[in-house]
Parts: C-alpha cells; sequence; structure tokens
C-alpha cells in the first residue's frame, strides 16, 4: 500500500479485509490529496466507487426487484423500455453479463447532458449481435438504471438509498454525498475545479451525478455491510444472490459471473484466488474481490484519479494483485 503511495499511483487508499462472519484488517494509509497539508484518509473516508457502482448499486437493485417478481433475466428490455422497440432480442440478461453487444462507452456527453444525454445512451445501437461475445460496456447499466426507474416509479437514487443501502445500516453511502457531513476523497479536475462529491465519470457526471454505470459513493466498512447483508439474505433471499455470483456463462471464449466479473490473470484478481472467485474494479482506484469457498474478502479504495487518470493503471493493476495475492493465498 506504501509503495503505491510512494511511487505517486494514489495519494492515499483504505483496505479492508474480512470473513464473512468478522473484519480482520481495517487501515487507512496517505492522505486525500498530495498537498503538504493535506488531510489524512481515515477508515472512515468516503469513495468515488466509479464503476463498482454497477455492482453495489445495480445489481442489487436487479436481484431485489427478481425478488419481487417484478423483472426476470430472460425479459427484453422492450418490455419496460419503449426506447427498445426496434431492439426486441437484447434482454436484461445481455445487459447485465455485458453480452448485448452495445459500445463500451459513449463520448456523446462532450456534446450533451441531462435528459438528452440519456435519451441518446437509450436509443444507441448495439455494435455486435446480441448473445455472442463479451464486450463490457457502461451502457448496459444506464439502461439498466433506467429499467429500475421505470419499474419502480421512483428516482434511481432514492430507491437504493431507502431499499437497499439504509436498510444495510450503509450510511455513507449513495450518490452526490455531502461533502460538509462526509469526508469525501478528491478525484479528477474537471471545469477548473477537483472534484469532491460528484462522480469522476464523464457519463455519470454529465448525467447529473446519478447514473447506473458509475457515480455511487461508498466506504469500506458501508461496501462490507453489503456483502455481510446480501450474503445473509437480509433484503432477498439469498439464492437470488448466490445465483449472480456462482453462475458462470461464457461468450467468446470470456467467462463471467452475472454483473460480477471472474477472477483473470492479466486483471486485478491475483494469481491465488479461488477461480470461483468474484468481483470487480472500479476507474477511480477501487475493487472488491470476494473468496466464497474462504468467505475472505478483500475491498481496497484509493483516489488514483486525483493523481493521474491513465497512465497509473498498470501499476494500479499490479498493487491490487499482489496485495490479493498476499491475502488470498492462505
Amino acid at each position: 500500500m506504501k509503495e503505491g503511495i510512494e511511487n505517486g499511483v494514489y495519494p492515499g487508499a483504505v483496505v479492508l479485509i474480512g470473513t464473512r462472519d468478522e473484519i480482520l484488517f481495517l487501515k487507512a494509509f496517505g492522505k486525500e490529496s498530495p498537498e503538504r497539508h493535506a488531510k489524512a484518509v481515515s477508515i472512515d473516508t468516503v469513495y468515488d466507487l466509479a464503476s463498482l457502482t454497477k455492482v453495489v448499486a445495480v445489481l442489487p437493485a436487479v436481484m431485489l426487484l427478481m425478488s419481487q417478481g417484478k423483472l426476470s433475466l430472460g425479459d427484453p428490455v422492450y418490455l419496460y423500455l419503449n426506447e427498445f422497440s426496434n431492439r426486441k432480442q437484447i434482454t436484461i440478461f445481455h445487459l447485465v453479463t455485458h453480452s448485448s453487444g452495445m459500445p463500451p462507452y459513449s463520448t456523446a456527453w462532450k456534446k450533451l447532458s441531462g435528459e438528452a444525454l440519456l435519451k441518446h445512451l437509450l436509443f444507441t445501437n448495439p455494435e455486435l449481435k446480441p448473445g455472442k461475445a463479451f464486450q463490457y460496456s457502461c451502457i448496459n447499466f444506464i439502461i439498466l438504471k433506467a429499467i429500475i426507474e421505470r419499474i419502480s416509479g421512483i428516482p434511481f437514487e432514492v430507491f437504493v438509498n431507502d431499499r437497499i443501502f439504509l436498510p444495510l445500516g450503509m450510511n455513507s453511502t449513495g450518490f452526490l454525498p455531502d461533502i460538509n457531513t462526509l469526508f469525501v476523497a478528491p478525484t479528477c479536475k474537471r471545469e477548473g475545479e477537483f472534484l469532491k462529491g460528484k462522480p469522476d465519470d464523464e457519463l455519470a457526471y454529465y448525467l447529473g451525478g446519478v447514473s447506473g454505470n458509475a457515480g455511487c459513493f461508498s466506504s469500506a466498512e458501508d461496501l462490507y455491510r453489503l456483502l455481510k447483508g446480501l450474503e445473509e439474505g437480509l433484503l432477498f433471499p439469498r439464492s437470488i444472490y448466490e445465483l449472480f455470483t456462482r453462475e458462470i456463462v461464457e461468450f467468446g471464449g470470456i467467462k463471467t459471473h452475472l454483473g460480477w466479473r471472474m477472477p483473470d490473470f492479466s486483471g486485478s484478481s491475483g494469481d491465488t484466488i479461488d477461480r470461483s472467485a468474484y468481483g470487480h474494479t472500479g476507474f477511480t482506484g477501487t475493487s472488491i474481490w470476494v473468496d466464497p469457498k474462504s468467505s475472505l474478502r478483500v475491498i481496497f479504495l484509493s483516489n488514483r484519479t486525483r493523481l493521474r487518470r491513465r497512465s497509473t493503471i498498470p501499476m494500479m493493476q499490479s498493487i491490487r494483485r499482489r496485495l490479493h495475492n498476499t491475502v488470498f493465498q492462505y
């Protein structure tokens, strides 16, 4: 962890290591930014989760609606979104597993924002035939967020806060956090200021701060509460959570869980973790990996993008891999 600070990969970070039953290690490292008088990071520091939003906010919401009989993975998206009437072959399963063929990202944020940007994304056509290949796409989870809102009839941020985060005691988790009451780590500079409480991700930022691909903020202990609560079936039957984290599907030679990713030697999981494990990363320098056999889990939060956005990605991945090797070899 100190190596990442010394080499300028991130200014500070929080690491939590635990099992299903207890936290074994929880420690903060470094500062919130590189300035000499910057605040030291604490274990309560709230970080921009970036793409962890997909598994922390969107997937639990999909699971909850599934448990209530309000959607099924095999349902065509057009049943919930009229915008998909000309793409009837795309299902919720395709979105969850990144097999819809939708483009990985969109630069439409350079010209559009708010509802106009969302409309553009919902009408985006797939690049590949659905169900044939794995292509990780932020647009998939922006569409899922729209489905959740159409079904529930309430804003996504309200739905996840009232029905997922607060019931699990996740009081530091949500979108557009109050920087006056929470210690929020800053990220990149945009429009002349370092972002604090606003998403680092461009699509999430220009969609207004609430999105399905990114934009959620949280602390290490809150994420531990989420994993524990879902595993214990506090919000919906454990069988649904196990479906998403144990089922393995394959598209074009790439294996994945439902929304959650599988270990990959070239990714962030490391080499020693059980191959049935599940996890995910976030662009800002965040990650979660869980080994269901040992019940060990590692939550790693940092604000890497406060220093540099892209050049430190290889070193960030190396630090993640070596951290996970250290823990999961046992």
